[in-house]
């Protein structure tokens, strides 16, 4: 149990938890990652099958190059995990003070901005654009390595995707600290799921067509940006006369979120589901091997 830490801070009111913040916690990464492949439909299905444990497993390594300070080439790599919807003052929903052109983006507010404030969206149409490649690739003699390649983007594709579903990446107060609430981050992501994951009833996966991957994943940080202030209304009320974030506490957090979290989790599994499929799509249908990845011929001399 987390107790409720009073610092210095608590002649403002605030109260301060020991728990980090982050993304979805690593073991809801994968669980969501493979509900989404256990969902995909034929043709693709075994292939992908045949990988969920590849797939789940690197699911997370997005959060590990954070912790190992891995930089891409548009710099550090946090910043691909969020973008925080309401960071320009007086904004409001639809948010189309954001470009939806990266460069735009940059253009209007300057890199250090720009890195501040996050570019989940284009991390990850980045990596779905990837994974079309590597689709296009499969079955090429000059490409052993496709679906080697392939089941690594979507596991990277993954991450980025379930990132977006998670409320507070699609916000400035990420951890409720504008709103006294730090903790909130971890305790709706990872203390709330796992505590609750053999009781929660998720939807089973949804195939939608993505015809425009970045317009989805701005979407999706809309919806994400809309439930905030529910999350923390609940939280607010578990917290009430409380010390510990106890079991009790949870149970009336859980109360407050429950409709939000499982729908949030189905919809980030479908949404995986419906990015490879659709990325599969856009590559041609290619034929996948039913076995899984198979290793390339050894060249002989």
């Amino acid at each position: 149990m987390t107790r409720l830490l009073w610092t210095a801070c608590v002649t403002a009111g605030v109260l301060v938890s020991t728990t980090g913040t982050g993304a979805w916690g690593m073991d809801v990464h994968r669980w969501i990652t493979e509900r989404a492949i256990d969902g995909l439909p034929e043709p693709i299905k075994p292939f992908f099958v045949a990988e969920r444990a590849f797939i789940s497993e690197h699911s997370v390594d997005p959060d590990l190059w954070r912790t190992v300070d891995l930089r891409g080439e548009r710099g550090d790599e946090p910043p691909n995990h969020f973008l925080d919807m309401d960071f320009e003052e007086g904004s409001k929903t639809p948010f189309l003070n954001i470009p939806r052109e990266y460069d735009a983006y940059v253009g209007k507010y300057g890199v250090g901005p720009a890195n501040r404030y996050g570019r989940l969206p284009w991390r990850a149409e980045e990596i779905y654009t990837r994974l079309v490649g590597a689709f296009k690739d499969m079955g090429q003699p000059n490409a052993p390595f496709a679906a080697d390649n392939a089941r690594y983007f979507v596991a990277v594709l993954a991450h980025y995707i379930e990132d977006a579903h998670q409320p507070f990446h699609a916000v400035i107060s990420y951890d409720g600290q504008a709103t006294n609430q730090r903790g909130i981050h971890s305790r709706f992501e990872t203390d709330l799921v796992l505590r609750n994951q053999k009781t929660l009833k998720l939807e089973p996966v949804k195939i939608t067509a993505i015809p425009a991957f970045r317009d989805y994943m701005f979407q999706t940080l809309l919806d994400s940006q809309a439930l905030v202030d529910g999350v923390l209304a609940a939280d607010r009320k578990a917290i009430e006369g409380r010390e510990f974030y106890d079991a009790a506490y949870f149970d009336v957090f859980l109360t407050g979120v429950k409709p939000a979290l499982e729908r949030r989790l189905s919809e980030a599994a479908s949404g995986l589901a419906s990015a490879v499929f659709s990325a599969w799509v856009e590559a041609g249908r290619p034929v996948l091997p039913a076995g899984g990845v198979r290793a390339p011929a050894r060249i002989r001399r």
